[in-house]
């Protein structure tokens, strides 16, 4: 019971097992999560459980984890023009925008 993030053959069986009336502690069991574990997927998404739903919203929430960029569209548009065509520096342009200048070397 050390792990509690769960795959979507995970969802699938969870939605199987209560669709199926079981308890939250037989689903638990069965899987090896904790019945708390169990229960705040469960109840996680508002109305009926749905596995493929489950998965999705984990998705969506997982590629919003880490640090927020400050580097706008615009941004580093300048950033590129500033070093490619006006030949600046990256230490010249990051005094200028105010960033540190590892954060120009680590754009795309």
């Amino acid at each position: 019971m050390g792990t509690t993030i769960l795959s979507f053959e995970d969802r699938v069986v969870i939605e199987t097992l209560h669709h199926e009336k079981h308890s939250l502690q037989y689903i638990a069991d069965y899987l090896g999560f904790s019945k708390t574990t169990i229960f705040n997927e469960v109840y996680r998404l508002a109305g009926e459980y749905h596995a493929v739903k489950a998965q999705t919203n984990h998705e969506v929430k997982l590629s919003h984890r880490g640090r927020k960029t400050i580097l706008t569209t615009n941004l580093k548009r300048l950033i590129e023009e500033k070093i490619k065509i006006q030949k600046w520096s990256i230490e010249q342009v990051a005094h200028v925008v105010r960033i540190a200048y590892k954060t120009i070397y680590k754009l795309d």
